[in-house]
């Protein structure tokens, strides 16, 4: 993450706000997702027992080999480092030759079918949770009387209605419309829009790899990519793109009111990248994506320890964390936005795991 403006007295509270808020909108909209999600996979697990939920691990996690769970995590978080070197490589070499729209074209069209798929997934977790929810504040024998009369129920494996599918798929193609679309919008008079997909974005990435990773390959794709953050931002290509949005951005920073966003109307922001950017402040997607993968994790942990300390810890170790990145922020102009969050919500994470579950055997369970 990154400033966009030199220090002044009246900035950093602002800062902060500006800083921390966008986090907490992403960690809610995650912990919602994470749960109606859990809550829709345990319904269909009550009519089929065998049923597991899909697991999108590049290596998979093998619990019936010595070590392979371990050595399946580290193979996954060694690809998702090199996945994040070579990308950021590729980005600074496209950035450096000045193609900028190839970047802006690739990207739009990444966030439009990223968000087709997660309209598809979310839009049958949310609708079937929200029904059964919903279904539920109707007495018994009203629910009895509504199902005789319609000859079908509202709970998950009733039959499908295709006029419901139909509107599922024009609601993601909405969605991936929208995501396309929010890519072309390159003024701080209309940056509202994106910076909202890059919220909803970020949370539906995050929570969505959560459960569908082994939880040891989540921690350990939490612990590479911080420590990867550091190399990135101060010694590896992300420095290069920071260091060229800067020296673009200078060009007008003499130009502009510190005090005044309305002369924030054309600012140029690297629009090929998939930035949250105001004013006061950017933050990259990859923090959100990873604050609320984590957040998510504790989700899954705590739901299977049938209780919220885990969650809780983690979220108190990732804002305590997050907080001392902007007090270092005020000093620096770019700083890595993943590792004092994701070590201090690990950390606080572990202990909850630890308060929470009665037995050794317990906590290596909720790995297997």
């Amino acid at each position: 993450m990154s400033e966009n403006v030199s220090e002044s007295p009246e900035i950093p509270e602002a800062k902060l706000q500006a800083f921390i808020q966008p986090i907490a909108f992403v960690i809610l909209i995650a912990i919602v997702l994470s749960l109606l999600t859990l809550q829709y996979y345990a319904g269909i697990q009550e009519q089929d027992p065998t049923y597991t939920p899909p697991d999108i691990s590049p290596i998979p996690e093998n619990p019936d080999d010595p070590g392979g769970i371990a050595w399946g995590a580290v193979l996954n978080m060694l690809f998702y480092v090199t996945l994040a070197f070579i990308g950021g490589l590729v980005v600074l070499v496209i950035i450096k030759k000045g193609f900028m729209q190839l970047l802006v074209y690739f990207f739009a069209a990444m966030m439009g079918f990223s968000w087709f798929v997660f309209g598809l997934f979310y839009g049958v977790v949310v609708l079937i949770e929200g029904l059964n929810m919903f279904w539920a504040l109707f007495p018994t024998l009203l629910q009895d009387w509504i199902e005789n009369f319609f000859e079908w129920n509202l709970r998950i494996g009733s039959q499908q209605v295709f006029i419901i599918e139909v509107l599922l798929y024009v609601f993601a193609l909405l969605l991936g419309l929208l995501g396309t679309i929010s890519f072309g919008i390159q003024s701080f008079d209309k940056i509202w829009f994106r910076n909202v997909m890059m919220i909803f974005f970020g949370a539906m990435i995050g929570s969505m790899l959560a459960i569908h990773l082994g939880l040891l390959t989540t921690f350990f794709i939490l612990i590479g990519l911080s420590l990867y953050d550091i190399y990135a931002v101060f010694r590896g290509p992300l420095k290069g793109i920071i260091d060229h949005g800067r020296e673009t951005a200078e060009q007008l920073e003499n130009n502009m009111n510190l005090q005044d966003d309305i002369e924030y109307e054309k600012v140029p922001l690297l629009p090929a990248l998939p930035v949250y950017s105001t004013p006061l402040i950017n933050i990259g997607l990859g923090d959100f994506a990873f604050f609320s993968m984590l957040i998510s994790a504790s989700v899954v942990i705590g739901n299977k320890l049938a209780t919220p300390v885990p969650l809780i810890a983690a979220l108190v170790g990732l804002f305590v964390g997050a907080y001392y990145t902007f007090r270092f922020l005020k000093k620096e102009r770019a700083l890595p936005g993943l590792p004092l969050p994701i070590f201090g919500g690990i950390g606080c994470l572990i202990l909850g795991i630890i308060i929470s579950a009665p037995s050794l055997e317990l906590i290596i369970a909720l790995f297997n």
